[in-house]
């Protein structure tokens, strides 16, 4: 069997027998519907699946999920509050499988307009009642939207599909310029791991790993920010972002921080800067010849009385920062934590950074 995220052959780990089959059908029912599994796993990638044995048609009028208890919303708000602070603006919010409308009603608390794709039409119509505007469909790319997305949300969706990636691969299309999008299954890792012989049934036929979630990302395009276990270990989440087209080289950025750092310059200004690590070395290597700097100032004492092409590496002092009229900001990551340092020394010059120029 073909491996559904990486395409590499995975082997037979094991035939098992009398897993729960079409969750849904157990309920007014005189007995267990049971199914023998063939489980595959895929060495490159950590992924597992079982073959499909469930019809699209059963998603058509499904419910599972439908009730939150209070540690599953608590992760889901944990999840939003992220998401905002991801996405390049709060304005248009997708939910894939939204159900009836759980995500929905947390995204409207930082989302100007959200929406739900649902194939139950129980769900859909449920999501409706409440004012959310819905697609009673299955996800595919023929569905019509005015415009792009800032997040979408792919909860609990993936594990059910033949061909997860392409649905992935297509809700990326959706997309903005560093857009988001979450994406949330059972924690396969530690299912396999574990061998929880409790979460496996025939509704689940993907089981992720780490890797294989990422490697789905990457095949799309994305950029990762972060793959980790939920605060449910049961389940991982995936952050991605859908990267910018990449509109300079590295030779045009660096000229476009220089020029923009001359010209901030008075031509008969002394100049510090202040941060002695490694990129220290990539901006001096940048100036060099058309800015002139007299001293690095760096909080490391085990920097002090050393130098960098030449150039003394200090410890900052009221006396050696006043002697300055601008000093250039190298520890980008420390940028506040230096801009608060130089205020306590009564530096009132011009502060200069490089950060995102």
């Amino acid at each position: 069997m073909k491996c559904s995220i990486c395409g590499r052959e995975s082997a037979l780990e094991e035939k098992y027998a009398g897993a729960p089959h079409s969750l849904m059908s157990v309920y007014n029912s005189d007995h267990l519907n049971l199914r023998d599994l063939e489980i595959y796993y895929c060495s490159a990638c950590g992924h597992t699946q079982i073959p499909a044995h469930i019809s699209e048609e059963y998603y058509e009028d499904y419910s599972m999920g439908s009730f939150w208890g209070a540690s599953f919303k608590k992760t889901r708000e944990q999840q939003m509050e992220r998401l905002a602070t991801l996405a390049p603006k709060c304005e248009r919010f997708l939910d894939i499988g939204c159900g009836v409308g759980h995500y929905l009603e947390l995204a409207k608390k930082y989302f100007d307009e959200v929406y739900g794709v649902e194939p139950s039409i129980t769900s859909a119509n449920n999501a409706r009642e409440k004012g959310y505007s819905i697609i009673n469909d299955y996800f595919h790319a023929g569905l019509k939207f005015e415009s792009g997305f800032d997040v979408i949300s792919l909860i609990e969706v993936l594990e059910h599909l033949e061909q997860p990636g392409g649905m992935f691969t297509q809700a990326a299309k959706l997309l903005n310029e560093n857009g988001v999008m979450i994406v949330e299954v059972p924690n396969g890792q530690r299912i396999i791991e574990k061998r929880l012989y409790y979460n496996l049934c025939t509704d689940h036929i993907q089981y992720f790993s780490v890797t294989s979630l990422v490697v789905m990302a990457q095949r799309a395009g994305m950029y990762v920010v972060c793959v980790q276990e939920a605060a449910d270990p049961n389940l991982l989440e995936m952050y991605v972002k859908k990267p910018a087209k990449s509109r300079s080289t590295f030779s045009d950025k660096r000229q476009s921080a220089l020029a923009r750092i001359i010209s901030q310059i008075s031509p008969k200004a002394k100049v510090a800067a202040w941060g002695a690590g490694a990129e220290s070395a990539c901006f001096l290597g940048m100036l060099e010849g058309k800015v002139q700097i007299e001293l690095l100032f760096d909080s490391d004492k085990s920097k002090h009385g050393h130098h960098i092409a030449t150039i003394p590496i200090v410890k900052p002092t009221e006396e050696d920062v006043g002697r300055f009229d601008t000093i250039i900001l190298f520890a980008n990551a420390h940028k506040r934590q230096i801009q608060s340092q130089l205020q306590q020394l009564g530096y009132t010059g011009e502060i200069l950074t490089l950060e995102d120029s």
